[in-house]
């Protein structure tokens, strides 16, 4: 195979197989690939980018210690998540840093909300509901929030959800539940009814 760009247009396997052969620029495209689903999921825990990014580089470190004895049947992708949440949550119980902070464009991201607005007013009116929609995610459980972060923003499967985070297929689904209940019902206490049912094919 070619360079590191070539390999990200390649499987999984093939860039497995890569790495796995001890070529540098295998275990740097799973990087280049993964890192930023990596990033995200564990800053959805932590809530500190800077925190995050160290942990992100212990999972990646752990699954390349671990690649040799990867079930391939269970996909790369869900098994390096379910690496990276556990390492968010061992380092949550060590105790560290357990505030979320969502930016505004993190948050219009992640519940799938236009990024743009026609006139001053819909303008203002948009950035309220999107530093109510940070307040509301920054009140879920960490659990819950995970779990809404995988299905809505990676379009995970409750399956994938439920072997990620270590928990039952139907625990999975009422996680997302709930956090979408809670994030709805929060919105709709701000005053964001109409909003809220906007938004509701990715919220509720």
């Amino acid at each position: 195979m070619g360079s590191t760009q070539e390999l990200l247009t390649v499987t999984d396997d093939e860039v497995i197989g890569e790495a796995l052969a001890g070529r540098q620029r295998g275990y740097a495209a799973l990087v280049e690939r993964y890192q930023r689903q990596v990033f995200r999921l564990i800053v959805r825990l932590i809530g500190d980018s800077g925190v995050a990014a160290e942990l992100a580089q212990d999972t990646f470190l752990k699954a390349f210690r671990r690649l040799a004895s990867f079930d391939r049947r269970r996909g790369f992708s869900p098994w390096l998540l379910r690496i990276a949440h556990n390492t968010a949550v061992d380092a949550r119980r060590r105790g560290r840093l357990d505030t979320v902070a969502v930016s505004e464009e993190s948050a219009r991201d992640r519940m799938g909300i236009a990024s743009s607005a026609p006139g001053p007013d819909r303008q203002a009116e948009h950035r309220l509901m999107l530093r109510d929609l940070e307040a509301g995610l920054g009140r879920l459980r960490p659990e819950h929030r995970t779990a809404l972060h995988l299905r809505v923003q990676d379009d995970r499967s409750y399956a994938e959800i439920a072997y990620v985070m270590g928990v039952a297929e139907g625990t999975a689904k009422s996680y997302v539940h709930r956090a979408r209940r809670q994030l709805a019902d929060d919105l709709r206490r701000a005053g964001w009814g109409g909003a809220t049912d906007a938004a509701g094919s990715r919220i509720t």
